[in-house]
C-alpha cells in the first residue's frame, strides 16, 4: 500500500460516517447562508464554548499548556497541537483535526473552531489582552496553523 492511500484511510477513520452526511449539508449550509467571515465566526464562538466545557487545569509554562490541551485532543480523538515560542510570537500547529473530512472541503471558515478553542483556552491561562489567536492559511488539510501575536 503506497503512503498516500494508508494516509487517505487514516484520514476516512477520523469522522465517524454515522456524522459525515449530517456535518457535510451543515456545512452546504453554512457555506450557502453566511459569509465565509461569519461562518468562521460562528465556528470560533462553538470553539469557544467547547474550551469552556474542557477547562484546562493552571498551568506555568508553554509546555505544561500544551501538555493540558493535547491531553484533550486525546480524549475525544481530535489530533494534537504543538507549541512553537518564537521571539516575537507563539504559533501552534494543530495537526489531525477530523474537521476537513467531517466538513467536506468547503471554505476554509472550519479553522475557526480551533481558532476559538485555542484563544478561549490562552485568555485562560493568561494571554494579555493585546494578544490575539488568528488562523494562518495553508495548503495542508490535516494541519491547521496558528500564530499568537499582538494585535494591531
Amino acid at each position: 500500500m503506497n503512503p498516500a492511500a494508508l494516509l487517505d484511510g487514516y484520514r476516512d477513520r477520523s469522522c465517524a460516517r454515522q456524522w459525515r452526511g449530517f456535518l457535510r449539508a451543515m456545512a452546504a449550509e453554512f457555506d450557502q447562508a453566511l459569509p465565509e467571515e461569519e461562518s468562521a465566526r460562528l465556528m470560533a464562538r462553538i470553539g469557544q464554548r467547547f474550551a469552556d466545557a474542557h477547562v484546562l487545569p493552571p498551568v506555568a509554562t508553554v509546555e505544561a499548556l500544551q501538555a493540558s490541551v493535547n491531553a484533550v485532543w486525546a480524549d475525544c480523538e481530535w489530533g494534537w497541537a504543538a507549541f512553537e515560542e518564537r521571539a516575537d510570537q507563539l504559533r501552534i500547529v494543530h495537526a489531525g483535526s477530523p474537521l476537513a473530512v467531517a466538513l467536506g472541503q468547503g471554505g476554509g471558515w472550519h479553522h475557526g473552531f480551533l481558532e476559538g478553542a485555542y484563544r478561549h483556552w490562552l485568555r485562560g491561562a493568561g494571554m494579555l489582552a493585546v494578544l490575539d489567536v488568528r488562523h494562518l492559511a495553508t495548503a495542508d488539510r490535516d494541519v491547521s496553523t496558528f500564530t499568537v501575536a499582538r494585535v494591531f
